[in-house]
This record gives C-alpha cells, sequence and structure tokens, in this order.
C-alpha cells in the first residue's frame, strides 16, 4: 500500500512544530495530486505537465517504531525513527543519520507532550530539534538550502489582546528567532551564536517589560538561565567583531604594520573557533535543552491563570505603562555621554537595548508614521553606543590570551586606537543622546483603530 501525505505549515502552540495532513492512497510512488481536492496548490502542480516534471529529491529510509502514550490529559503517539536521509539527485549521493523521538498529539493538551519531552531529556542524552525530516532533506541536496543566521521578523501585536496574550505573541516570536538560528549555530556560524544571542536577549526584555504580572520566581530563575547562557556564548561574538569590524578599522588607521595585522587576524581567527565550539557545547548540553523546554512550558501555561493572577488586563493602557517606565530608566542619566565613565557608559547602553525591544515589541499597537522617527534614532543611538562598546571590547580582549601570544608593541597599538575610537563614537552618539530626549513618545497618540492595517 502506497500512500501520499502532503504537510503544511500552520499556527498552533507556542514553540511546536504544527502542521495540517492531507493523506491519500495512490497507485505509485509519483505523486497523484488530483486527489487532493481539500488544498489550493499552485497551478504549475496542478497542471499535468507540471506533475510530470515532479523529481523526486531527497528520500528517508527508516525504522519506526510507534508506542501510544496516556497522560492525564493528552493522548499521544511517540514515534523512534532510525534510519537515514539519502539525497536522490545525481551525483554523490549524501547521507545524513536518523536517530529521533518525535511526539505527536492525537487529542488533549498539547503542553502534554513537552512533558514528555522534558522526562526524556531528563533520562537520555538528547536535544530538542526545530528542523522538520523535508527541511533536512532539501539542505542536504541544495546546501543553498541550508538554514542561514537570520534577523527577528517584524511582530505584529492588536489593541484588543490582553497583556498575557501579547506577552505569548511576543515570546513566541522570540522562539521563533532562537529556534530559526539552531542549525547554523550548531555548523559554528559565528552571526548564528550572534543572532542565538539576540533572541536571548530579547526573551529577557519581554520578561523584564512585562515584570509586574509575571509571577517572580518563575521570571527569575529563566531569565538568570538564559542570562547565563548568553554570556557563555560572549566570547564567540567578542572575537568574531574584533575579527572582521575591528581588525580592520586597525589597518585602515595605519597605525600597525602588515605582519602586526596578519599576527593580529592570526590569533582573532584561532580564539573564535575555540569561543565559538565551547558555544555550541553549551548549546548541545542538557542544561540548556532542560532550559527551553520548561520555559515553553511555562509561558504556554500563563493563559490559563490569567484571571487568577491578573494577567488578562487590556494590552495598551499597560503598554503605555511598561514604555514610560522605560523611557525613563534610560533618560535617568542626565549628564552628557562625555562624563559618563566606561561602565556607565556600559550601563546606558545596555537600559538602551532593553528600551528599544520594549519599543519594538508594542511599535504595531502605533501607525508606523508616528513610531518610525522616535525608534530610528534609538537605533542610531545605539549603533553609535555599540561601537564604542566594541573599541572598549578590543581594548581588554587581548589581556585574556595566554602571555607572549600578542607582543607588548602590538598590545599598545590596540590600545591606543582603542581609546581614540571609544572616544569618537561617544561624540558620535551625544546627539542622537539629546535627540532622545526631545522626541515625543510615539505611545501619545491613539493606538490604531482594530479594522486599521498595521504599517
Amino acid at each position: 500500500k502506497i500512500v501520499q501525505t502532503i504537510k503544511a505549515p500552520v499556527q498552533g502552540p507556542l514553540g511546536l512544530q504544527n502542521h495540517q495532513e492531507w493523506t491519500a492512497p495512490v497507485s505509485s510512488g509519483r505523486p497523484e495530486l488530483g486527489e487532493v481536492s481539500e488544498i489550493v496548490l499552485p497551478p504549475s502542480l496542478t497542471r499535468r505537465r507540471g506533475q510530470e516534471h515532479l523529481q523526486p529529491v531527497f528520500a528517508t529510509d527508516v525504522k519506526r517504531t510507534t508506542v501510544h502514550l496516556k497522560t492525564r490529559r493528552a493522548q499521544v503517539e511517540m514515534a523512534i525513527d532510525e534510519g537515514v536521509i539519502k539525497t536522490a539527485s545525481n551525483g554523490a549521493a549524501k547521507e545524513e543519520p536518523i536517530c529521533e523521538a518525535e511526539f505527536e498529539l492525537l487529542s488533549g493538551d498539547p503542553t502534554e507532550i513537552l512533558d514528555l519531552a522534558l522526562d526524556v531529556c531528563e533520562t537520555f542524552d538528547v536535544q530538542p530539534i526545530h528542523l522538520t525530516k523535508a527541511q533536512r532533506g532539501y539542505a542536504l541536496s541544495r546546501p543553498a538550502l541550508r538554514p542561514k543566521p537570520c534577523k527577528a521578523k517584524p511582530l505584529s501585536l492588536q489593541p484588543d489582546m490582553t497583556a498575557v496574550q501579547a506577552f505569548q505573541a511576543i515570546i513566541g516570536d522570540a522562539l521563533d528567532h532562537l529556534y530559526a538560528n539552531q542549525e547554523p549555530t550548531l555548523r559554528g556560524d559565528p552571526d548564528g551564536v550572534h543572532q542565538t544571542r539576540v533572541a536571548m536577549r530579547r526573551l529577557r526584555a519581554a520578561m523584564r517589560a512585562f515584570k509586574g504580572i509575571l509571577p517572580y520566581h518563575e521570571r527569575k530563575a529563566f531569565n538568570g538561565e538564559f542570562r547565563w547562557f548568553q554570556q557563555r556564548l560572549a566570547a564567540s561574538r567578542d572575537w568574531h567583531v574584533f575579527l572582521t569590524e575591528t581588525v580592520p578599522l586597525i589597518a585602515a588607521s595605519g597605525s600597525a604594520s602588515k605582519d602586526q595585522i596578519s599576527k593580529l587576524r592570526s590569533v582573532a581567527r584561532y580564539e573564535r573557533l575555540r569561543a565559538t565550539k565551547a558555544a555550541v557545547a553549551h548549546l548541545q548540553s542538557r542544561r540548556y535543552a532542560r532550559l527551553t523546554l520548561q520555559f515553553q512550558k511555562w509561558v504556554a501555561n500563563l493563559e490559563a491563570e490569567a484571571t487568577e493572577a491578573g494577567l488578562d488586563r487590556p494590552l495598551v493602557p499597560f503598554a503605555r505603562q511598561v514604555m514610560n517606565k522605560t523611557r525613563r530608566d534610560l533618560l535617568g542619566e542626565t549628564r552628557p555621554l562625555s562624563r559618563l565613565t566606561i561602565e556607565e557608559l556600559h550601563d546606558t547602553r545596555k537600559r538602551g537595548k532593553k528600551a528599544r525591544y520594549a519599543f519594538e515589541s508594542f511599535r504595531s499597537l502605533w501607525t508606523g508614521n508616528e513610531s518610525r522617527p522616535f525608534l530610528k534614532i534609538m537605533e542610531r543611538l545605539q549603533d553609535r553606543l555599540g561601537e564604542a562598546n566594541d573599541a572598549c571590547v578590543a581594548g581588554h580582549l587581548l589581556w585574556t590570551l595566554r602571555p607572549g601570544r600578542v607582543d607588548a608593541d602590538l598590545m599598545k597599538i590596540v590600545q591606543d586606537w582603542s581609546q581614540r575610537r571609544l572616544r569618537n563614537r561617544v561624540n558620535a552618539a551625544r546627539s542622537h543622546w539629546s535627540r532622545i530626549r526631545k522626541t515625543d513618545p510615539f505611545w501619545l497618540a491613539d493606538p490604531i483603530a482594530e479594522d486599521e492595517p498595521n504599517s
């Protein structure tokens, strides 16, 4: 018996892979798309000629063992797959092993799947993956289709949402960002590591923005864990910035010889590789798997507790309250940036990041024309302060090396460049710092009407 199945992603529970399936028996190993009437296929596939041009790209050869599990609130099928994905294209055949446990909800509460996954995680050395077999098959066959590091997609909130619904939407978007960068990060791509850190920072920023309505102990625990992983990934990002941005700037300044620049590049490449391997090891750990699964379960269960915990308050006044406080925290420092110490500049930059994430999370509640100027100034301010921070990091990064890796003359060249660059970037940030104080917050305006499309 041969069965064809078509799957398409659909909206579903937070952080889980959700698909709708259409299955029909067919007479051969070729697709028979005329048997599928429930979905609208592209015209190129519905025409006979289009179907004739369909060719296999990859095949999965697996031995599947299924077990039906019944929990208090759900019926779940666990499928254990062992085998390979094989490319079916011309040329050298490639294979990728499969050894995975897949949980499929048959009925009941989707969060029960997370409990089962946590039980497996506590018993075996496993990690959640966020790519389907199809995605892995296409990537194996066409390297250009391998997942690449990516930024977060624009987020859209609706004015009639409650605070907890908005929190779940923001967290869901940040988790999608985190999981989309899992594969390139585990491949050792430094940009993937960076985007993973950004996604973790967005998760923490959301917990901070909503801290007034979230359970204290759980929020603090999850914030602390994500912060711990962020710190473990920091060295990879620092050395990547040093290699790709700082060294070219030092070379362009003419303060170092070609041999000295070559030495810096060699050291930075080695340290970036070492730090990235360490970052990957942390993300493959049981501690990280446990964190992501427990966090998903906590967020998914919040809505059920919303009324009792006071999380179901209207979103718009809550968003205004959060952004007003965030803006006050950011602008609490009244001295010019040029008079701040390195530590104070670092604190200002961190407050700016938290403010920017909060403003961007809620911006879709207001029209783009009102929010764009404010957020543009915030972006420019953060860029200049980020460049100042990169210069500061460059100044002390070489001190973390084993003595003798870089000679004293080269150390001094980097230190002198760092101080000049730091002063220059702080001066460049001063006008943006001044403008952000004078620009009216976009959230003073009325939110968009419910039937008005978001910009």
